[in-house]
This record gives C-alpha cells, sequence and structure tokens, in this order.
C-alpha cells in the first residue's frame, strides 16, 4: 500500500514537472515572431482536430527548410569569403606589384636616364664649342691668308717698280757723260721711282742707295763712280728679282699650307657634325624614354592609389556583409531553435492538456 502511494505522488509530481516545462516553452514562443508562428500553427492544427502526426510532419518540414536555408545561407557566404580571399590575394599582388614597378621605375630615372641624359647634353655642348672653335679657326685663317696675300702682292709691285726704276736709272747713267740739267733732273726723279722699303729688301740696297746719294750730290761728275754706281744697281736688281722669286716661292708655300689648314678644319668640321648629329639623335630617344618612363611612373603611381582604394573598400564591404550573414545565421539559429522547442512541446505528453 506505501508503494503504491509513492509511486502516485512521483507520478503525480512528474506530471506537474511537465505541464511546468511545457508552459515555459509556450510562453518563450510567444516571445519571437516564429515562435508564434508556430504556436498558430499549433492552435490551427488544435482547431480541427487533425491528427498528431500531421503537426509533426509540418514543423518537421518547417524544420528542414529552415535548416536547408541555413545551409544555402553558409554556403553562400562560403563563396563570397573564397572570391573575397581570392580578390585580396589578388590586388594584393597587384599593390606589391604596382610598388615594385614605381622603385624600378624611379631606379631607372634616377640613375639611369636623368644622368644618361646630362651626360649626351654635355656631350653636345662640347661638341658645340668644338664647331665653334673650327670655325672661328677657319675664319682666323681666312683672314690672315689675305692679310699675307695682299701683303705679298703690295711686296712684288715695290718690287717690280724697283726693278723698273734700276733698269731705267741703269740706262740713264749709261748716256751720262757730259749729263745736262735736264738729263740730272730726269735721272733723279727715275731713282725717287724706287720704293723705299725696296731698298731695304736686299742686302746690296742700302750700298747702291749711298753710292747713288753720293752721286746725285756730286751731279754725276765723278766718271769712276758711275761704274760703281751701275755695278751696285746691278746687283741690287738681281737681289730684287731674287726676293721676287723667294717671296713668289713663300706666297706659293703659304697658301698651300693654308689650303691644307682649311683642308683639315674641314675635316674636322664634319666629324664635328656627325657627332652632333649621333648625340641629338641619342638625346632625343634618352629624352623620349626618360618622358615614356616619368608617364609610366604616374600611372603605376595611379594604379597603386586606385588598387589600395578598391582593397579598403572590398574589406569594408566585406565587413559588412559579414556583419549581415551573422546577423541573418543568428536569426535562421534562434528561429531554428523556436521549431524544435516548439515541435517538442507537440511532443510533450500532456500535449492535449495545453492551454495555448
Amino acid at each position: 500500500m506505501r508503494i503504491l502511494l509513492i509511486s502516485f505522488l512521483i507520478g503525480c509530481s512528474f506530471c506537474l514537472s511537465t505541464r511546468t516545462t511545457t508552459a515555459k516553452k509556450i510562453e518563450d514562443l510567444r516571445s519571437t515572431k516564429f515562435g508564434r508562428t508556430v504556436l498558430n500553427l499549433i492552435t490551427l492544427h488544435s482547431g480541427v482536430n487533425g491528427p498528431i502526426n500531421e503537426l509533426i510532419e509540418a514543423i518537421d518540414e518547417l524544420i528542414d527548410d529552415l535548416s536547408d536555408q541555413l545551409e544555402q545561407l553558409d554556403f553562400t557566404f562560403q563563396q563570397r569569403t573564397n572570391e573575397h580571399n581570392s580578390y585580396i590575394v589578388f590586388q594584393e599582388q597587384s599593390i606589391r606589384d604596382a610598388e615594385q614597378d614605381i622603385a624600378r621605375i624611379e631606379d631607372v630615372i634616377d640613375n639611369l636616364l636623368i644622368p644618361r641624359r646630362d651626360q649626351i647634353q654635355q656631350k653636345v655642348e662640347t661638341i658645340g664649342d668644338n664647331i665653334d672653335y673650327n670655325r672661328k679657326s677657319l675664319e682666323e685663317e681666312n683672314l690672315i691668308r689675305q692679310q699675307d696675300n695682299e701683303a705679298f702682292q703690295n711686296q712684288i709691285i715695290e718690287f717690280n717698280e724697283a726693278i723698273e726704276a734700276v733698269d731705267d736709272a741703269i740706262t740713264l747713267i749709261a748716256q751720262l757723260q757730259n749729263p745736262t740739267l735736264l738729263q740730272l733732273k730726269h735721272l733723279k726723279k727715275t731713282i725717287q721711282k724706287i720704293p723705299t722699303k725696296a731698298w731695304n729688301y736686299v742686302n746690296q740696297g742700302p750700298l747702291a742707295q749711298a753710292l747713288l746719294q753720293m752721286a746725285v750730290n756730286m751731279n754725276f761728275a765723278d766718271p769712276g763712280i758711275l761704274k760703281e754706281i751701275v755695278d751696285a744697281l746691278n746687283d741690287f736688281r738681281n737681289e730684287v728679282v731674287s726676293a721676287t722669286n723667294d717671296a713668289t716661292q713663300r706666297e706659293a708655300e703659304n697658301q698651300e699650307e693654308f689650303e691644307q689648314k682649311v683642308e683639315q678644319l674641314g675635316f674636322e668640321y664634319a666629324e664635328f657634325q656627325r657627332q652632333l648629329n649621333a648625340q641629338n639623335i641619342e638625346l632625343t630617344a634618352t629624352q623620349q624614354k626618360l618622358e615614356d618612363s616619368i608617364q609610366f611612373q604616374k600611372q603605376r603611381q595611379f594604379d597603386l592609389q586606385q588598387y589600395t582604394e578598391q582593397l579598403n573598400l572590398e574589406n569594408e564591404t566585406f565587413a559588412v556583409e559579414t556583419d549581415i550573414y551573422q546577423s541573418a545565421k543568428d536569426n535562421y539559429t534562434r528561429e531554428l531553435q523556436v521549431a524544435e522547442e516548439g515541435l517538442a512541446v507537440v511532443k510533450s505528453a500532456d500535449f492535449s492538456n495545453i492551454n495555448i
């Protein structure tokens, strides 16, 4: 009898505990939107007195649908995560490539192209100075040659005048026996035709000039001195002729030397022009390469900025999407938990006595 009483008390206690737990679950269901949907489903089913198995199957389908949606959510987010990671790897590599390109092109610009351009410009300036010096030297050679030729031509004129005057003087002296005043005047004028410089061009010049001056002072009265004068004039004439030949030879040599210098200056000028053209071509190519490199540098700097901004935007976007995913997952998890609690209520032993 005592055992039966204890068993009855235990059974009553179990029923009371079960009802209390079930009531707590129902209150929990009422606290959520999805839970109220489950309760409405239970209420609707109870109202039509449908079989309990159909209600359980309906809730099971709801749980399966929630599980599928949660699985799809996880799958979609995993795909997005993979895409994000791939994009991050690609973008970070693009950033590293851009940084390497910028560092490399800066090294090329600063340590190769700019020094090379400056070096070529210096060569161009040096060649330009050589060309200017070459042209100045040519002008100087032309001026010197012109001056020397003019001096030669004047000297030849003086020599010819001296020779002609000496020939006339010798002829006149040979005719003098008892010279008349007119003859003396004519002889003096003939002697005066000999250029002053011509007396000093040759060795016999001063002697012949002195003898003539002495004879003039004596009015050519001494027949003995006349022969000496004629001999001195002949020697003077021969030396003037020899000096004329020497001057002509020197002029020819000077002209040949001048032409050789002009030819050499011409060769040098042509070589300088060739070097200048080659350096200008190289300078143009280097300058173009420098401009292209600077443009490439600017482009890669722009790319680096763009890649960095895109990377930051992707990280920010993915962070937002992660928050949305986590929030959605939490919602699905809660709803799944609510559905499972609803199913537990339906499956509870005192479901028929539950007051919803």
